[in-house]
């Protein structure tokens, strides 16, 4: 769906110059398809809140999703990690959202090293 609603919360922020995170797939080596959405350091971004009932490649259900950390500073990846994970951190810095996507502000180089420390420290 490309309704232009899609992209618009509660009209408090303008969400027309945000990055709409497009979904890109890969294969593991056993066959299986992830996701992925990048998030790029300075820019804000808008993320799927469910993609797994949003985006269906060939059809196919997705249940892996991953988000890659971009920073520009470095001009290099930083890493990436579990999408779902990444969300619930992600919640803090969420300025919009709708029933389908959630506008995250423009982070930081230490915002996003921080968030890839966050979700690779999980507890036992």
């Amino acid at each position: 769906m490309s309704d232009l609603h899609q992209y618009q919360g509660s009209g408090i922020y303008d969400w027309s110059k945000a990055y709409v995170a497009a979904p890109r797939y890969y294969q593991k080596p056993n066959g299986a398809v992830f996701g992925v959405f990048a998030v790029n350091e300075g820019i804000e971004t808008v993320l799927p809140v469910q993609p797994q009932l949003q985006y269906h490649p060939d059809g196919k259900t997705v249940t892996d999703w991953r988000l890659l950390l971009y920073s520009r500073t470095k001009g290099d990846t930083l890493g990436d990690v579990d999408f779902y994970d990444a969300m619930r951190i992600l919640a803090e810095y969420a300025v919009d959202s709708n029933d389908e996507k959630v506008l995250i502000r423009a982070l930081s180089l230490t915002e996003l090293d921080a968030l890839l420390r966050k979700c690779r420290i999980r507890p036992e």
